[in-house]
């Protein structure tokens, strides 16, 4: 009988053992990988989204309001003319004209009771195109307390005028050619009172609120340095608007 040899089989050696573990990590990282990368991409880029979302809403604002702004009147091309005077209760008269040209910005006036209105650098146009780069202009300044005249004179609030006690106050008229009520009269902020169109008129005041304070008689030097005359400013023509003869019947 031919003897058939014998070999005892054991355990594997530890270093084939690792090998097999090391590939099923491997290949559970694999699947693992291809099961949650869409996931992960997606959860990455939803965040981006949305900031560049935000960076272009905000972009769209910026620029919306650069536009509105640039739009606001007047603008570099516009050339108003607006009467003003200056009038103190104590002396009960509108003071004279003020005497300075000088013109940094294109807010000015020419000794004549106007105010010119042509800004040349949009630091003055649109809603910066107010009352204190004109009395900057003149070498004055206007508080809610006083106005500052060129040569320090001072128009201080408080002084008592027929038993009232005087503020420091704006009035505006909408058309100094129409005249008629004022449109607004301004107690606060008056460096901040505005320019809004052409041929207003404003008085610059010191007197009691609700006194009786004439509009600014410039009628002939903005008819002068305008070429428009009162005569020319019609009211609204009616005799167009339609009436029961345009529909087949008649007023009884």
């Amino acid at each position: 009988m031919v003897g058939v040899p014998y070999f005892r089989l054991g355990p594997l050696p530890y270093w084939d053992m690792g090998k097999a573990s090391s590939a099923k990590k491997i290949a559970r990282a694999e699947r693992a990988g291809a099961t949650s990368g869409p996931s992960e991409r997606r959860a990455l880029g939803f965040p981006a989204a949305v900031a560049l979302v935000i960076v272009l809403g905000l972009f769209l604002v910026i620029f919306a309001r650069a536009t509105r702004d640039a739009e606001v009147t007047p603008t570099l091309q516009d050339h108003w003319h607006a009467a003003y005077g200056v009038y103190d209760c104590v002396s009960k008269s509108f003071l004279p004209v003020f005497q300075s040209e000088f013109d940094p910005e294109g807010i000015h006036s020419h000794q004549d009771g106007i105010i010119h209105i042509h800004p040349f650098t949009s630091s003055v146009t649109g809603k910066q195109a107010r009352l204190s780069v004109f009395m900057n202009a003149m070498g004055a300044e206007i508080t809610d307390e006083a106005l500052v005249l060129p040569g320090n004179q001072s128009l201080e609030a408080g002084v008592n005028c027929g038993g009232e006690e005087a503020v420091i106050q704006v009035i505006r008229w909408a058309n100094a050619f129409e005249g008629g009520d004022p449109t607004e009269v301004y107690t606060e902020n008056l460096g901040d009172v505005r320019f809004l169109a052409d041929l207003e008129a404003f008085a610059i005041v010191r007197a009691p609120l609700g006194a009786d304070i004439p509009m600014p008689d410039r009628i002939d030097t903005l008819e002068g340095v305008t070429g428009q005359n009162r005569d020319d400013i019609t009211k609204p023509n009616t005799s167009d608007i339609p009436g029961p003869q345009d529909f087949g019947t008649e007023e009884e």
